[in-house]
């Protein structure tokens, strides 16, 4: 009885075991077939990503390759090119040759803004005018009261806190503006012998004087012009004078920086104070009725004015400093004596192939320089203790307002700091944003 009851259970035991067996036989079963379906979904899924990274690839090769104008402008001078899984910068390095090194977007956060206005000592009545900066490098002119005085200066300013002068010098007449491309500086002078000056910058311990030019007199009895504002733009320089018998916008061909030369000109018949060139349009500020002009500078020889704009209050007012990015087009203006609310200072224009009025906003104190920047602009004025400000793109709200602690005459940026030409003997005060 004993032995037949442990056979029954010896069966028992079998049957469990061979019922194991079979369910882990089925279970590996179906888990080998599921993985390997899996495996050859992961691999069609594989080469179809592939697949499609290569045909963007090779989609964006062809964009960069070619001329179109595809994506999104990012800056001025460069667009971006969102094809999936990618997002690509391209730029025109011929046309941003000499153009700002401001980032494309600037962040603002006032709890980390670091003003600087010690500036740095350039000689007793050595008064500012204009200032460049590319890289923390900043290049500014002077006009002296002492002809002996130095009006060119290279400034280092890696360390803001302590700018140092690597090197200075006298071109003689005193400078109203200037324009960096590269390894060469283009003066505008406040001389009448001549209108355009050239420095060398390759070494920048020793810049060097290499050319100049004197704009043509109409007749030989006509009083020489002063320069005024100065524009560079893929190997012309573009300059604005101050009224006079002549043609005061001019464009001079610098391709060769040894030997520039005249190619056209045309009569605005009124003081130009500022100039932006971009895609073939100089976009000028003036200080007659037309305050604003678009011109055609694709035939360099026969500049064509394309559009003006005139606002109220253009009789004392005069169009002091044009901004452009990303097709919105920018017009400062002084406030003309007194500030009067409803001939305003600061303008937008939405298309920058008309000029018709977006925005506009009384500033009193007038506007002496503006940046245009994703979403804000930046604006420098003469109001008493709000010289900084900043807006919103269609200047409903004011955000930030501080005071620079004297009234600088332009403001420039490079990365993310603003550079001010204080228009005073120690040359320029910094703001990092």
């Amino acid at each position: 009885m004993k032995s037949q009851i442990t056979l029954q259970n010896n069966k028992g035991f079998l049957i469990a075991e061979i019922m194991i067996a079979i369910s882990l036989f089925v279970l590996f079963t179906i888990t080998t077939y599921t993985m390997t379906f899996s495996m050859d979904g992961l691999k069609i899924w594989s080469i179809q990503q592939l697949v499609k990274i290569k045909d963007a690839v090779i989609e964006i090769d062809n964009i960069i390759d070619s001329d179109e104008e595809a994506g999104e402008m990012f800056g001025n001078n460069s667009r971006k090119i969102k094809i999936e899984p990618f997002s690509v910068i391209k730029s025109d390095y011929i046309e941003s040759w000499g153009d700002t090194t401001c980032y494309p977007r600037v962040t603002f956060d006032e709890s980390k803004l670091e003003y600087l206005s010690d500036g740095i000592f350039l000689g007793t009545g050595n008064k500012s005018t204009d200032i460049e900066v590319k890289n923390s490098i900043a290049y500014i002119s002077t006009n002296s009261t002492t002809q002996s005085q130095p009006d060119f200066f290279i400034i280092d300013v890696h360390d803001k806190s302590n700018p140092i002068i690597l090197s200075s010098l006298n071109t003689g007449p005193g400078v109203s503006s200037l324009v960096v491309a590269g390894p060469y500086a283009y003066l505008a002078n406040t001389s009448s012998i001549s209108q355009l000056q050239i420095i060398d910058m390759h070494d920048r311990a020793n810049p060097s004087l290499i050319s100049q030019l004197r704009l043509p007199l109409p007749e030989a009895s006509t009083t020489p012009s002063r320069s005024n504002t100065i524009f560079y733009r893929n190997g012309y320089v573009y300059i604005g004078t101050n009224k006079w018998d002549g043609n005061e916008f001019q464009i001079i061909d610098v391709r060769n920086p040894s030997s520039p030369s005249i190619v056209g000109s045309i009569e605005t018949d009124t003081l130009v104070n500022d100039i932006f060139v971009y895609k073939n349009k100089a976009y000028i500020a003036t200080s007659d009725v037309n305050q604003m002009r678009i011109i055609d500078v694709s035939d360099k020889h026969n500049p064509i004015t394309l559009e003006t704009f005139s606002s109220t209050g253009w009789e004392t007012q005069q169009g002091r400093v044009v901004e452009y990015f990303e097709n919105t087009l920018g017009l400062g203006r002084t406030v003309g004596g007194i500030n009067r609310i409803h001939n305003h200072e600061a303008f937008i224009f939405a298309s920058s192939t008309t000029l018709h009025m977006d925005f506009s906003k009384d500033i009193p104190g007038g506007v002496y320089g503006y940046i245009i920047r994703p979403s804000f602009v930046f604006l420098l004025t003469h109001a008493s203790d709000a010289q900084f400000q900043v807006w919103n793109k269609d200047f409903t709200n004011k955000t930030f307002e501080m005071s620079l602690l004297k009234n600088p005459v332009k403001m420039k940026c490079d990365w993310s700091t603003i550079y001010f030409a204080t228009g005073d003997e120690y040359g320029l005060s910094i703001l990092t944003l």
